[in-house]
């Protein structure tokens, strides 16, 4: 670990990712306050991390093999230490290294974050929130559907149609003082020339009292609309049931169950960002311990190359496993070639056996990064939940522990003359 501390490349990195962290609050112009919250957010976590990551995965590739090559290696094999212990030592010294770097830098991103809200007027002052998320328990449309489009039901203005979600997992505790909303994230269509908002009606009420408040809002083109709900609504053992349709026959609206969303705006922004640095550092363990295993029987700069494919196909796995559907069996191909051919020629049948199936083991066998991807939680505001945590926290065990023992396997069967 202290010469990996010493590693000029590692130096180099986290400077980098120090500077871009002080001049970005600097340079950015963005009108919109939280936009700005969000650039910071989103640079430390896409950029910052990256080159983080860059740095640890070199150095924990080429550790193993510079040692071999300068033979510090019988040195270390020479004494009474078991080559299980080797490989541990290398993983936890590099994850050691990682621990460090990210509690370092988050703090120094966090204050930044922090300094920059202070400056905000008070309103804006509540952009840094974890909100829990509820989903529609269920969905309905009242009247009729205008007509289906890609994947969204569109109805017409002026009651034609009414689009309705309850809400019935919202319970409020007696010692709960946390504040509801709800978020529209909804499409919109008008054939009046130049319509940047359309009036739309909400209504929002609970099962209990059967009373609620109704609202004309201006939900713009293709922008989500948050409005708070009064506390009075929510209540234990009580549904919520949200209506919305447009004001105007002219207007029109996409909606999906998900459409509508109701959160509890709670605060606790700091213990939110810590659960996503945790999930962060399980990723950076995860490509160490398959930079180490690599680093095992593969020279310097294979090793490196090979860690950093491996990282880089991790977080495209979704493309791979996407990819695979351009060569399905020969009955798929049967439909879709024309119907002058009775069968799929050789070449389909090729590339069933010789590129899909060896794509399918490769989404399989190869990590997924995607499933570490926290940010999209930071810059909505939502809580994470401990169950993501978990499932995180389970995966990397797992998969480390696999890759731990081919590992330790490999290295006991390599023989140092």
């Amino acid at each position: 670990m202290q010469e990996a501390i010493r590693k000029k490349t590692l130096h180099v990195l986290i400077g980098l990712g120090i500077l871009i962290m002080i001049l970005l609050p600097v340079i950015l112009t963005a009108d919109d306050p939280e936009a700005k919250v969000k650039m910071v957010l989103a640079t430390f976590f896409q950029v910052v991390v990256l080159l983080c990551i860059v740095g640890v995965i070199l150095l924990s590739a080429a550790s193993l093999p510079h040692e071999i090559e300068d033979r510090s290696i019988y040195g270390i094999l020479s004494k009474p230490v078991s080559r299980l212990k080797v490989i541990a030592g290398k993983i936890v010294g590099f994850a050691l290294l990682s621990a460090f770097l990210l509690a370092a830098l988050s703090l120094l991103n966090i204050a930044i974050i922090h300094r920059i809200v202070s400056k905000l007027p008070e309103e804006y002052k509540g952009i840094l929130k974890a909100r829990k998320e509820f989903q529609p328990s269920q969905f309905s449309i009242q009247g009729k559907v205008h007509h289906i489009r890609e994947g969204f039901a569109w109805i017409e203005g002026g009651r034609s149609g009414v689009a309705s979600w309850n809400f019935s997992n919202v319970c409020k505790k007696s010692e709960d003082s946390f504040a509801y909303e709800a978020e529209f994230n909804l499409k919109t269509e008008s054939i009046r020339e130049f319509a940047d908002t359309i009036p739309l009606v909400v209504r929002i009420e609970d099962s209990i009292s059967c009373r609620g408040n109704t609202e004309v809002l201006s939900l713009n083109v293709d922008k989500p609309l948050t409005i708070k709900i009064d506390q009075e609504r929510v209540r234990e053992d009580s549904v919520i049931t949200i209506t919305a349709f447009p004001l105007h026959s002219t207007d029109y609206i996409g909606i999906t169950q998900t459409g509508v969303k109701v959160f509890s705006l709670q605060k606790g922004f700091v213990s939110n960002y810590a659960k996503a640095i945790i999930i962060t550092f399980l990723k950076f363990l995860l490509i160490i311990t398959i930079a180490v295993m690599g680093s095992t029987y593969l020279s310097v700069l294979v090793s490196m190359i090979s860690a950093l494919v491996v990282f880089l196909c991790g977080h495209i796995l979704e493309f791979i496993k996407d990819f695979t559907l351009l060569a399905q069996h020969h009955d798929v191909h049967e439909h879709a070639l024309p119907s002058v051919l009775k069968k799929p020629n050789i070449l389909l049948i090729y590339l069933d056996y010789f590129i899909k199936k060896p794509l399918e083991w490769i989404s399989f066998i190869l990590p997924d990064f995607k499933r570490f991807d926290i940010l999209k939680f930071l810059l909505k505001g939502i809580n994470i939940p401990l169950e993501t945590v978990g499932i995180c926290l389970g995966y990397t065990v797992i998969y480390a522990g696999i890759c731990l023992l081919i590992s330790t396997i490999i290295f006991k069967k390599r023989e140092f003359l």
